[in-house]
């Protein structure tokens, strides 16, 4: 028979393990049901002067998911989504400012995750204040179509230069006086784009033209059997040239071959430009009269082909329609294009998030006036010209109406572009009784 001993040392070892169960099902009871892992991330997009573009990131979060946006010290919003990626625009910001920003993902009300802390500085805004100087070039029926500002002592524009002695279609500005040139022909040329002192293209009369260093070189596209005709040129290299111009034609250039792609429309195409590294190219166009009048395209290069990316039929368009009127002048800056249009002031386009964005038409500053032509340094320093009326620019945050060059002149003004690089200025066109350029310093 067992002892008394050994009955009391099993009576206590059943009681304490009776305990230790009790206490671990109570602790079980207590303990929450674990949780799934929610991660949330934050990246920027895009920085302006008053608003940046951030992107929220929300993996395996459900359908429909909830975040807040927090700045420095506070909650500035609260959103829903319903995809892992959102994009949302924080407002209301100052310029040349830092900023901290997260994201912190929401379940019930309650902070599930929360992303890392990311610095955001915003752009500063720039001077609106050009001090301009103002030249005459040719007689009646003269005009200047577009210019290249190299430095202030390098300057050409081109164009249809008649004089008492001769017709000219281009001229150098070296510092102290414009000098007249006449290059291949006397037939005007439309466009330029100035790589070095020895690369050098222009249009002539929709036909490329070439400088080598030693002698230009016209390209006739008929001969070629390319049917083309070009209006506006940009490039990377003189290995890798577009063309675009009348009735949809785009032709590249690879450094020894000139092909015509397909564009997908007959729309004439005005404008082109890419971002600094080449990735984003885009075009733009519209039609004054014709069968197709009225009709305006953008299109984006993807992967070597031509993509419709907006179109609109009429002028001043249909916003809360998604149409947006004529495309006129384009800017590429980094990831985002910038659009002159009929229904706005400026239209953004953003190719990493394929999102829309676009300022209000600024009727306090311009009084309704039309945006035409548009060139800048970055979204915080561009210049604008209505054709018939003023000069514009925009600093990233206000419009500044600059009228020095209307108010100097006697005769009627018809502005036909602007260029801007740097602190150097240059808007160009024709008068009733010349062509003209103005250089404007900041």
């Amino acid at each position: 028979m067992p002892s008394d001993n050994n009955l009391k040392a099993k009576t206590a070892m059943s009681t304490i393990l009776l305990i230790i169960v009790a206490i671990c099902a109570m602790s079980c009871k207590e303990c929450p049901t674990e949780q799934p892992d929610y991660d949330i991330y934050l990246t920027v997009e895009d920085i302006f002067c008053t608003s940046v573009v951030l992107n929220v990131t929300l993996p395996d979060s459900g359908d429909v998911s909830a975040f807040a946006l927090d700045r420095d010290d506070s909650t500035v919003a609260t959103y829903t989504c319903h995809d892992d990626d959102t994009l949302i625009i924080d407002e209301g910001l100052t310029p040349d400012t830092d900023y901290i920003c997260r994201v912190r993902f929401l379940k019930n009300g309650k902070t599930m995750s929360e992303s890392d802390l990311i610095s955001v500085h915003t752009m500063d805004t720039t001077s609106h204040e050009f001090a301009w100087e103002i030249n005459t070039l040719g007689n009646y029926s003269s005009i200047l179509r577009d210019v290249w500002i190299v430095n202030e002592n390098n300057i050409w524009v081109v164009g249809n230069i008649e004089t008492d002695s001769g017709t000219y279609n281009a001229a150098k500005w070296d510092g102290d006086k414009w000098n007249l040139m006449c290059i291949v022909n006397a037939d005007p040329k439309f466009g330029i784009y100035y790589f070095d002192e020895n690369d050098i293209w222009m249009i002539s009369y929709g036909y490329p033209v070439h400088y080598d260093g030693s002698s230009w070189t016209l390209y006739r596209f008929h001969e070629m059997g390319i049917d083309a005709s070009a209006l506006a040129l940009w490039g990377k290299s003189s290995s890798n040239m577009y063309f675009v111009g009348l009735n949809g034609s785009i032709v590249h250039y690879d450094g020894s071959t000139f092909t015509k792609m397909e564009s997908g429309t007959d729309v004439d195409l005005v404008d082109i430009d890419g971002n600094q590294d080449g990735s984003r190219v885009f075009v733009s166009g519209y039609n004054y009269t014709g069968e197709l009048s009225g009709q305006s395209v953008v299109l984006e290069l993807k992967d070597g082909n031509w993509e419709r990316l907006l179109s609109s039929t009429g002028y001043f368009g249909d916003i809360a329609n998604g149409d947006y009127g004529r495309y006129m002048a384009i800017r590429v800056f980094g990831n985002t294009a910038y659009l002159t249009t009929g229904a706005t002031d400026l239209l953004m386009f953003n190719c990493k998030t394929r999102q829309l964005r676009y300022l209000p038409k600024n009727s306090t500053v311009m009084g309704g006036k039309q945006l035409e032509s548009m060139d800048g340094n970055d979204f915080n320093d561009m210049l604008f010209v209505s054709p018939l009326d003023l000069v514009f620019h925009y600093n990233g945050s206000t419009y500044y109406q600059d009228d020095y060059i209307d108010k100097t002149f006697s005769h009627e003004l018809y502005y036909l572009k602007i260029r801007l690089k740097g602190d150097i200025a240059a808007v160009f066109g024709t008068t009733t009784v010349s062509g003209f350029i103005a250089i404007g310093h900041r």
